[in-house]
């Protein structure tokens, strides 16, 4: 698919969608470096297609987590509030910036905010659900977090394991820092599974 992307490039490099998806193949190889810079290529030439700032950002984030590197993470923020700029209503940005600063623990308030407009555009998306008892685990309010989690595991996807795995770790991450360990280990075990 490289080969054929860069065959695409050399007969139309003005063409931004062989740019976005060449970005995105060298995005699902983890080559972190070749994958933004094609990915910035791209999202002048599709001004106008505002998912491409939402896989810029998403590239910027998953390789801050890859390398360590707190600029990629800086970048990721800047570019997912430029997209919800641009567009205020798209709940999957609101909660991507939402869920990175529950993750890191930091302006967990803003967090809370972005994943609250979030969850009002989409109310029954399982994992705005979990990034919102997320954030309220972050800043120590676990009753708010089990009542997130609980709507979470209620709608979540088991047909989509990863994020049933994350809301279910979740789940028993809270069970745990409330003192209930059988749940705790229920919920991790299910993870697990």
């Amino acid at each position: 698919a490289l080969s054929r992307y860069e065959t695409a490039w050399r007969i139309d490099p003005q063409e931004g969608q062989i740019w976005l998806q060449w970005g995105i193949a060298l995005q699902q190889l983890a080559r972190w470096d070749a994958a933004l810079e094609k990915l910035n290529v791209a999202a002048p030439l599709l001004a106008d297609d505002f998912n491409v700032l939402f896989y810029l950002g998403a590239c910027y984030e998953q390789a801050s987590r890859a390398t360590q590197n707190e600029d990629y993470f800086q970048r990721a923020i800047e570019t997912f509030k430029k997209l919800i700029e641009v567009d205020p209503e798209d709940a999957f940005a609101l909660n991507y910036l939402g869920y990175m600063y529950a993750e890191k623990g930091i302006h967990l308030q803003e967090a809370v905010e972005l994943l609250l407009r979030a969850i009002a555009i989409e109310p029954q998306n399982s994992a705005f659900l979990d990034s919102l008892g997320w954030a309220y685990y972050q800043l120590g309010e676990l009753t708010q977090a089990e009542r997130y989690l609980d709507q979470a595991m209620e709608l979540m996807d088991e047909g989509d394991a990863e994020e049933a795995a994350v809301i279910c770790e979740h789940a028993g991450d809270i069970a745990h820092a409330q003192g209930r360990d059988a749940a705790a280990q229920r919920y991790w075990r299910q993870a697990l599974e």
